[in-house]
């Protein structure tokens, strides 16, 4: 098993509960694992028996930013379930940094769900 990961994607959206976050957009840090057999991808060095890095990163930033959600609950659960989706995947965490949020301190989520 090979852990795939995207790291620190700083994505403005408006994601929260208050007026002012559905108003104005704040930044998010999002950083996703994924945990897929990438065996044949290593002896084949072909694209096609891996997973796309531009294509995973490409579909977390969508999402992120096309949706409004209350919570960080929900985005992470979101993000994860598109990701369970990609060919291999056995395991997903998304980590969610809410970089605005406060002047001293940041407040995150980090999910983990498994394929079913």
């Amino acid at each position: 098993m090979t852990t795939l990961f995207i790291k620190d994607l700083i994505i403005e959206a408006k994601h929260g509960v208050h007026d002012h976050e559905k108003r104005t957009k704040q930044r998010f840090k999002v950083s996703v694992e994924l945990s897929v057999d990438l065996g044949r991808a290593a002896s084949s060095d072909n694209l096609a028996d891996s997973l796309d890095w531009s294509v995973l990163r490409d579909e977390i930033v969508t999402i992120v930013q096309t949706n409004s959600f209350n919570l960080m609950e929900r985005l992470a659960q979101v993000v994860a379930e598109a990701m369970l989706k990609h060919r291999g995947v056995s395991e997903v965490s998304v980590t969610i940094d809410k970089l605005d949020a406060f002047k001293s301190g940041v407040p995150g989520i980090r999910l983990t769900l498994q394929a079913n």
